[in-house]
C-alpha cells in the first residue's frame, strides 16, 4: 500500500511539472537572429511600430506565431542600436524605418531570409495541428503511469506496457526514414 500511494503520487507529481511549463515547454519557432531578420525585413517594407510587427507575424503565421512584447522590443532595441533601423515618435508610438545598413543586411542575407519565409508558410499552412499531437503524447504518458501506478508493486505488466511503447517508437522512428531504432 505504502509504494503504491508513493508511485502514484511521483507520477501525479511527474505530470504536474510536465504539464505547466516544466521542460514541456514549446520551442520558439524563430531563433532570435531570425527574428530580427524577419524584423526587418517587414520594416523595410513600410515603416512599423512594434505592435504593428507583432500582429503582422502572427497574420503571416496564420496565427501559429506572434512574438511576446518580451521578445519583440529587445529585437527592435537590438537592431536599431546595430544601425539597421531608426525610429521617431508618431502619435505616441515609436516608428522604425529602415536605413542604408538595413537594406544592405538583408541583401547580404537574403537566402537565410528566404528560409525564415518558407518557415513562416509552414506555419500557416500545417498538415496537422501541433496541439493535437502534444495532447495524444500527454494523454499516452498519463495513461501509462496510471497503469503503472494502479499495479504497483507488482510488476506483471511491465514487461508488455515496455514492449507496446518500444514498438510504437520504432514506428514513429520509421515515419522519419530512419531505418534503425535504438534504445534509449
Amino acid at each position: 500500500m505504502y509504494h503504491r500511494n508513493r508511485m502514484r503520487k511521483a507520477a501525479a507529481a511527474y505530470v504536474k511539472a510536465r504539464s505547466n511549463g516544466g521542460s514541456g515547454r514549446r520551442r520558439r519557432p524563430l531563433d532570435h537572429g531570425d527574428l530580427r531578420l524577419l524584423i526587418l525585413s517587414l520594416i523595410a517594407e513600410q515603416p512599423r511600430h512594434g505592435y504593428d510587427l507583432m500582429t503582422e507575424i502572427e497574420e503571416r503565421t496564420g496565427g501559429a506565431y506572434k512574438p511576446s512584447a518580451g521578445v519583440m522590443y529587445p529585437a527592435l532595441e537590438v537592431i536599431q542600436d546595430m544601425g539597421l533601423v531608426k525610429s521617431k515618435k508618431e502619435d505616441g508610438k515609436r516608428i522604425f524605418s529602415i536605413t542604408p545598413e538595413g537594406a544592405a543586411e538583408l541583401e547580404a542575407n537574403a537566402e537565410t531570409l528566404a528560409k525564415i519565409q518558407s518557415q513562416l508558410d509552414a506555419l500557416a499552412q500545417p498538415k496537422t495541428d501541433p496541439m493535437d499531437v502534444r495532447s495524444a503524447s500527454r494523454s499516452l504518458r498519463y495513461t501509462v503511469f496510471q497503469s503503472v501506478a494502479q499495479d504497483w508493486p507488482d510488476t506483471s505488466k511491465h514487461e508488455a506496457i515496455i514492449a507496446i511503447l518500444n514498438q510504437a517508437r520504432d514506428d514513429i522512428k520509421k515515419l522519419d526514414g530512419s531505418s534503425e531504432a535504438k534504445d534509449v
